[in-house]
């Protein structure tokens, strides 16, 4: 004779707490827990000084326009001719590589071929040309 048992009916287990608890845990880690810290460098950053503003004036600056030729802080406008004398007076072949170097800032309203004539000046003056871009849009 077999004995039957008597099937209980299967009920549903209430998980609604677990997940209130799942949820404090992770608020608790969050608060308890260290983020690493970004790694770095520590950097020596050196201060502005007067030498820095000696070798600023000492590096040639042109500021080509449409019809006028600035070198420097200089207000007053120089001619082609004028311009390559200033360059030879400065006797950029004899200097080192560093100090070489002219910068030229030409608007955009100046024409191609006094664009390149200047060019021409300061290579045959051994300078080093390093080119500013003064357009709003990054040089696009």
């Amino acid at each position: 004779m077999k004995i039957k048992r008597k099937q209980r009916p299967l009920s549903e287990i209430n998980v609604g707490a677990f997940s209130d608890i799942a949820f404090l845990l992770i608020i608790f880690f969050i608060l308890t827990s260290t983020f690493l810290r970004p790694a770095g460098r520590l950097m020596e950053i050196p201060s502005g000084t007067s030498e820095q503003s000696e070798d600023e004036q000492k590096q040639f600056t042109i500021d080509l326009r449409e019809d006028e030729i600035y070198v420097g802080e200089e207000p007053a406008n120089l001619t082609l001719e004028a311009l390559r004398a200033r360059l030879a007076d400065a006797k950029l072949p004899d200097k080192p590589d560093a100090e070489r170097m002219v910068l030229l800032e030409s608007h955009k309203d100046v024409p191609y071929d006094r664009y390149f004539k200047v060019v021409t000046a300061i290579t045959q003056a051994g300078g080093v040309l390093a080119l500013l871009d003064d357009s709003d849009d990054g040089g696009a």
